[in-house]
């Protein structure tokens, strides 16, 4: 029988889950703009109905989820959906649903669904097979849509498992969605499909909003929309400067695998498409919301809906909301001072609504569940290169803060390159503020403000820092869009340093994009010690390939909830564990995965344990191993030939039989199987 060819499979279960993902990312937000008559969607052209059921269906549909889950029986779901899917059979019979026109934002949206589907899958050759560098990220997310589907909402993590579930501390609304996807779609989509489906459409979603909001928030309104729409679209191709400091890094020998991570992050519009879709759904619900509370005219449905949106928002990702949140705050106390009394009655009605349906049932049992640190801290924003060689001069504390203060024209310079320019120079040339410039002005200094003081504090990386960002790189895409053309950025004097901006953004996209796609391949001619989970020798895609074999195998032959275990002597996990398994794990790493949800202290008894079953100097008896098994529930054990236990032929590893196996890899059972 021919060895599977896994690219293969991957494109075509990717195009499945696509094609499955509509049915949650488009027809649910057709059929209640409709419905609701949002934004007077029954007298929009098509180009504008598409783009607001897309907007609409990722900022709604994350709660849905998630509220059904909770609250419903099992199976509900599809009953919670299913008059949304016959609306939009109804509608589709009689009225046209896709766009004429737009040929170039057309081509643009496709080439992007090309370009994510090339980033995202395996690429297989000669037996090797080669993940890419975010696949670190979604190990993570695949899990937790795996989770989600066996075991409903809330979930379990299902990084640690000490011989029980224990709840998730995450935001988890947008791998509920594509857990939803991964239903529907059966064992021809897994979970890794369904995730990657559900990033295609994220892309779609920002290039959406991005259209509703030059149409109906911008002042230009419909003036030459289709080009400002294609335009905006093609500027997320373009990032800052942040291929000169990794030209830097190269030049003394050191290659990142991502080109954001020489510093203190600003992620690229296409990074952040690839790497974080949860959080690129939740800046697209927060968007959604406010777009609707800005048409509302006085109309409650509006603010209801925009209260939904909020909440989709929250449980996609807390630090896009946080920082949103704020910026409602801050837009409210305006209006309330203007005496926009409709105004700030819409704000207020949409997050009660908002809060009601997430803070008692979600955030609230957040809290307590895991061992990670305060949500936020102060701080001064990093800069990373700068702060390294001060660090080696003995300078800390508040001088480093003080130094980091002052950088901060520098940073931002570095990090936004020709956006922060427009920036600069659409402030500078408003003469007459329009309400729309006031609220732009407001969400971008909010963001940019709440970035720079603030960090997230439960983990090392600074996602506040990063992800809060995303407001304020919107509203600069959006000036960059309106002025492009105009005589503010077609000065003689100016041209040559804009164009210098934009190619070196481009470059800085096109170069991170093949970086990702191709640092692992590079490791088997030159491996990097310094990322463990990228391999650490010339076996990797080999490695990989072996992984994903039998793991292919577990899926079909053992039951939803069996558990593993591999080596958790591991900084970071096993990625291919994430990626190919959909089943639960005992506890992934060095810390279990706690971070996330469960009690550090039950790890530190847990993991000295199961550490001993892949270290052949314990010397464990075949009772004891499966004692252990037993203790904490465990079904199968993955052992790989860089394990020590590996090499010893007495071990558990070679006196069972496997229940999958090849050259690298071996799974055998343990304990109790799981029924």
């Amino acid at each position: 029988m021919p060895a599977p060819n896994f690219m293969l499979r991957d494109i075509a279960g990717t195009a499945g889950a696509f094609a499955v993902f509509a049915l949650f990312a488009f027809a649910p937000g057709y059929s209640l703009a409709w419905a609701l008559d949002l934004v007077d969607f029954r007298r929009r052209g098509p180009a504008a109905r598409a783009s607001l059921a897309l907007a609409l269906s990722i900022g709604v549909c994350p709660a849905i989820a998630y509220l059904a889950g909770r609250f419903a029986p099992a199976g509900a779901v599809w009953l919670v959906f299913a008059p949304f899917w016959a609306a939009f059979v109804a509608l589709l019979a009689k009225e046209r649903i896709l766009p004429r026109g737009y040929r170039v934002a057309k081509v643009l949206a496709v080439a992007w669904l090309a370009l994510g589907t090339g980033s995202l899958i395996d690429l297989e050759w000669g037996g090797r097979l080669y993940y890419s560098v975010i696949a670190h990220d979604y190990t993570l997310r695949v899990a937790i849509t795996s989770a989600v589907t066996r075991a409903g909402i809330p979930p379990p993590n299902p990084y640690f498992y000490p011989g029980g579930p224990v709840p998730l501390r995450y935001h988890y609304f947008w791998m509920a969605l594509c857990s939803l996807a991964q239903r529907t779609g059966g064992h021809a989509i897994s979970a890794r499909f369904a995730a990657f489906g559900g990033t295609l459409w994220c892309g779609l979603g920002l290039m959406a909003i991005l259209a509703l909001y030059l149409r109906f928030v911008d002042p230009e309104g419909s003036a030459r929309l289709p080009r400002r729409v294609a335009i905006a679209i093609a500027l997320l191709a373009v990032t800052g400067l942040d291929l000169f400091p990794n030209l830097l890094l190269m030049s003394t020998g050191v290659i990142l695998p991502d080109m954001e991570w020489w510093n203190d992050q600003v992620t690229s519009w296409v990074g952040t498409m690839l790497w974080v879709p949860h959080h690129l759904a939740s800046l697209v619900a927060c968007l959604t919301g406010f777009l609707l509370l800005w048409t509302a005219n006085g109309r409650r449905r509006n603010a209801i809906v925009a209260g939904f949106c909020f909440a989709s928002a929250t449980g996609c990702s807390v630090y896009v909301t946080f920082t949103f949140a704020i910026f409602l705050a801050v837009w409210g106390l305006i209006a309330v001072v203007r005496k926009w009394y409709r105004e700030t009655a819409m704000l207020a009605l949409a997050g009660s609504c908002a809060a009601l349906l997430v803070v008692p049932t979600y955030l609230m049992g957040l809290r307590g569940q895991a061992s990670g640190g305060a949500f936020v801290v102060p701080t001064i924003r990093m800069f990373k290169l700068p702060d390294l060689m001060l660090l080696s001069l003995h300078v800390t504390g508040w001088q480093l803060a003080l130094a980091n203060l002052l950088l901060l024209p520098l940073n931002y310079f570095l990090e936004l390159g020709f956006f922060l320019v427009v920036g600069i120079i659409a402030l500078k040339t408003k003469r007459v503020w329009s309400r729309w410039d006031l609220a732009a002005a407001t969400m971008a200094g909010t963001s940019m403000a709440v970035c720079t003081f603030l960090r997230s504090g439960v983990i090392g990386n600074n996602d506040l820092g990063a992800r809060g960002f995303l407001p304020a790189q919107f509203v600069l895409l959006l000036w960059a869009a309106s002025l492009w053309g105009k005589p503010e950025l077609a000065g003689r004097a100016l041209r040559p340093w804009l164009a210098f901006l934009l190619v070196a953004g481009v470059a800085g996209t096109v170069y991170e994009v093949c970086l990702l796609r191709l640092y692992p391949v590079r490791t088997e001619f030159a491996p990097d010690p310094d990322y463990p989970y990228l391999a650490t020798d010339r076996q990797f895609g080999k490695r990989t390939y072996a992984a994903r074999q039998v793991y292919e195998q577990l899926r079909q032959t053992l039951p939803a909830a069996a558990v593993m275990e591999h080596n958790p002597n591991l900084e970071l996990g096993y990625i291919p564990y994430g990626l190919y398994a959909d089943r639960q794990l005992a506890a992934e790493s060095l810390d279990c995965g706690t971070v996330i949800g469960g009690d550090a202290s039950v790890c530190a008894v847990m993991h000295p344990l199961l550490n001993a079953l892949f270290n052949p100097k314990a010397e464990l008896p075949p009772p004891q191993v499966d004692a252990v098994c037993k203790q904490f529930g465990i079904d199968v054990l993955v052992v790989r030939d860089t394990d020590p236990v590996w090499a010893d032929p007495r071990s558990w590893v070679w006196t069972r039989r496997p229940l999958a196996a090849n050259s690298m890899v071996r799974a055998l059972p343990c304990g109790e199987p799981a029924k």
